[in-house]
This record gives C-alpha cells, sequence and structure tokens, in this order.
C-alpha cells in the first residue's frame, strides 16, 4: 500500500517525460510562431493569434511548477516565460518587418500568470492531500 505521500507526489514517475515533451513542444510553438507572419484575418478584440500565445504561455508555465519539487526552482523557470514572450514578440518583429504587437505580449503574460496560478493551486491542493491520512490505521495512529 502507498503512503499518502507517495501516492501524491508531483509528478507520477512516467508523467515526468511526458510532460517534458508537452513543454518542449510548447516551446518549439512559440518560437516557431516568431517567425511566422501574423494572419490577416482577425475576430473582434481577441485575434486567433492571441488565443494560442494563451494557450503556448500557460502550458510553459504550468508544466514547470508542476515538474520540480523544489518551490523556488519551480517559480522562477515559469516566471521567467515572461521575458521569454517579450523576446519572442520583439524577433516576431524584427524578422517579419511587422510593428510590435502589445496584445500578443499581454497575452504572453497573462497565460504566465494564468499557468502559475494553476499550477499553484495544483500544488496546494496536493500539499493538503499529503497532510491528510490515507488510511483508517493511520487515522488512529494520528489520534493518539
Amino acid at each position: 500500500m502507498k503512503s499518502p505521500t507517495e501516492e501524491h507526489s508531483l509528478p507520477e514517475p512516467g508523467a515526468l517525460p511526458r510532460l517534458t515533451t508537452y513543454w518542449i513542444g510548447a516551446l518549439a510553438l512559440a518560437v516557431a510562431g516568431a517567425f511566422v507572419p501574423r494572419p490577416e484575418f482577425r475576430y473582434g478584440f481577441l485575434m486567433i493569434d492571441t488565443a494560442v500565445h494563451l494557450a503556448i504561455f500557460v502550458v510553459l508555465a504550468f508544466i514547470p511548477m508542476i515538474c520540480f519539487r523544489n518551490r523556488k526552482t519551480t517559480f522562477l523557470l515559469a516566471i521567467s516565460m515572461a521575458p521569454l514572450g517579450y523576446l519572442l514578440e520583439t524577433l516576431h518583429m524584427m524578422v517579419t518587418e511587422e510593428n510590435f504587437n502589445a496584445i500578443n505580449a499581454l497575452a504572453n503574460n497573462a497565460g504566465v500568470l494564468a499557468g502559475i496560478a494553476a499550477g499553484f493551486v495544483l500544488r496546494l491542493k496536493l500539499h493538503y492531500e499529503r497532510g491528510t491520512p490515507a488510511t483508517p490505521e493511520a487515522k488512529s495512529k494520528q489520534q493518539r
């Protein structure tokens, strides 16, 4: 039988390579997007590429928040995605010779904040689940 710590550890043993693959894929999409011209079609205030920026940076910030146990490392890796977003927007401006798109830069930062918040909530949830006894025997030992 697994202890509560083993049962709710971050991440599961087989999940780390899969999460790392997703993170590398999201990073590759973000970098590749820096060299693609902006689409001509726009849908109101939120353009489709802005929603893609938001989703990619949620993934880029969320995965480090759940992959590492050290809180300082996780937060530094996740927050480092914000300057990366500005760098990629600047590269996009230089390569495609378009103007700097502040809305996409804000979507990058909003994605980073959303990813950090979601990762923090998940870490907090698992932290409190680890603190609760899993079996009736453990509950009786805790009450003694």
